[in-house]
């Protein structure tokens, strides 16, 4: 999830610290939406007045029509806890390289997802569901399909 997370991004946005800080975020995100269902851990008393709770004080990013808070110098956070892209590095680029070079994966994640239109790349649920729910479980026949590079290089060697 979080290399296809973080292509997705890299192609939309074209920043690659960024992409790496989403792709995680997005990864912890879901993991954590997919183990509690989605509820919230904090439960505030039922007559609490709206201005006990905490306000937001961290700036959102969308990413087409899905959201997620960024810090002031542009990571993707949840909670305090921000994704920085050495985050991503040690928890997703090493556990890549224990199967395949990281590159590789990474070219395959890209090719992979520019065959999709944009639309389907900006929406999250598109996305989801045509991108990443096919490819899934068997993400070794992406990278065998989509590492190898195309156009004119294939052409030259």
């Amino acid at each position: 999830m979080a290399l296809l997370q973080a292509a997705r991004y890299y192609l939309l946005k074209g920043d690659l610290d960024k992409a790496k800080s989403f792709g995680l975020n997005r990864a912890i995100f879901y993991a954590w939406a997919k183990r509690t269902g989605g509820r919230p851990r904090r439960r505030y008393a039922a007559g609490a007045a709206a201005s006990s709770m905490p306000a937001p004080s961290r700036s959102i990013e969308r990413v087409g029509n899905e959201a997620a808070y960024i810090t002031e110098s542009g990571l993707f956070t949840i909670g305090d806890e921000v994704q920085r892209p050495e985050d991503y590095n040690r928890e997703i680029v090493q556990r890549i390289e224990s199967f395949v070079p990281y590159g590789e994966a990474w070219k395959a994640a890209l090719n992979y997802l520019k065959t999709f239109p944009r639309e389907v790349l900006l929406d999250q649920r598109q996305f989801y569901e045509k991108a990443y729910l096919p490819v899934r479980d068997h993400f070794d026949e992406v990278i065998k399909r989509f590492s190898k590079s195309s156009g004119l290089e294939e052409m030259l060697s």
